[in-house]
């Protein structure tokens, strides 16, 4: 009977002991599995894109904004680094007091002079009197008191007097010519002495203060246009891709990561010393918006396709496999790649919609092996 009852314990001990090799052997069949991680197969637009350098640029660059004329500069808010101004804007102001007397002067000058001219040539008394005294020898002539001669002689004083109103009236018409033109002249000068805005833009650097004496030709302060001009460098087998009218995104530094929609509107023929190709971009933003010797990416659509098998840069294997999840396993499948973007390209054949992809961490798995899925988000 104790033989009986120790061979059953040893059985049930057994099989205990069965049991928990199983159990270490399942944990450790599992422990030794990885863990895919795994997104769907979708579709998507393929797109084939050129990528190059970006720089923005202000229209011509930094200008410099000079003085014609020479003065004492009275006022100069307009030139504020950083200011914004339109074509036209009151940027300097020299003192114009003295140049103001002088037009008052030069004024009353004339006005008098013209006063003096009228009184000559409209009521002048010695042509007055040289009339009478021709009229009243005619008359006496005609009653035979005076001589032809006489006569004569009274017509040459009329006519004496006749000429010198006139040389008079010359000289007044070209007073007042003169008068014109100086004035338009110093309103001219007065003008100049009004610094005013050459187009629209923004203010780099002042130069001058108030109070400041400057000369004709002084630099008062520097500026670039509003007008953007967008470069991107490209390589030159990309080049040959590129035609006016393709759509582009411009990311630069300056804003982190937001996009701008773009246009290419010009191609630079010409290749650099690094054998790059310029492209320039028309920008669809608000003037203004991009600042000068920004920095930053574009990429420019050659080309698209829609509804393509898309997957993500990053899960191929040699640049034409990926890791397939399927039963629980592994698979390695060759694929034919079609167009390849910054973070995506397109699989033109050896994948179907909704199969597995393992998207991370390639090194760690390798055909055929046993893992377990994690779909990412």
């Amino acid at each position: 009977m104790f033989t009986k009852k120790n061979n059953g314990r040893v059985l049930v001990n057994l099989a205990l002991g069965l049991l928990v090799a199983a159990g270490v052997g399942v944990g450790l069949f599992w422990g030794f599995q990885g863990t895919a991680r795994v997104e769907a197969v979708k579709r998507d637009n393929a797109v084939d894109a050129v990528t190059g350098n970006a720089r923005v640029d202000a229209d011509g660059g930094l200008r410099e904004l000079s003085s014609e004329v020479a003065g004492r500069v009275v006022w100069c808010e307009g030139i504020d680094p950083g200011h914004i101004f339109k074509l036209g804007d009151k940027l300097v102001q020299l003192d114009t007091a003295d140049l103001d007397r002088r037009i008052a002067e030069t004024e009353r000058n004339f006005q008098s002079g013209k006063a003096r001219a009228h009184l000559i040539l409209e009521n002048n008394p010695e042509r007055k009197v040289a009339e009478e005294m021709l009229a009243n020898a005619r008359r006496l002539r005609d009653r035979g008191d005076a001589s032809d001669e006489q006569v004569r002689g009274y017509e040459r004083a009329l006519a004496a007097i006749e000429t010198r109103l006139k040389v008079t009236e010359f000289d007044d018409k070209k007073a007042e010519v003169d008068f014109r033109a100086a004035m338009e002249e110093m309103q001219l000068q007065r003008e100049k002495m009004t610094i005013r805005a050459p187009a629209d833009g923004t203010i780099e650097g002042a130069l001058t203060w108030q109070g400041a004496l400057i000369n004709a030709g002084k630099v008062v302060g520097t500026w670039y246009s509003n007008t953007r001009v967008v470069t991107v460098k490209i390589s030159e087998e990309s080049f040959g891709k590129v035609k006016l009218g393709q759509p582009a995104r411009l990311r630069l530094l300056t804003f982190g990561s937001q996009n701008f929609e773009a246009v290419v509107s010009k191609l630079h023929p010409s290749a650099d010393d690094a054998q790059r190709f310029t492209v320039f971009l028309d920008v669809k933003v608000v003037a203004g918006q991009l600042f000068p010797n920004s920095t930053g990416e574009a990429t420019i659509t050659v080309d698209q396709r829609p509804d393509q098998i898309m997957i993500r840069r990053r899960a191929l294997v040699d640049n034409d496999k990926v890791y397939i999840v399927a039963g629980g396993r592994i698979q390695l499948r060759r694929v034919e790649v079609g167009y390849v973007a910054l973070n995506v390209v397109e699989v033109r054949k050896g994948l179907e919609v909704g199969e597995w992809l393992v998207v991370d961490r390639l090194d760690e798995f390798r055909d055929g092996q046993r893992v377990r899925s994690e779909v990412i988000p």
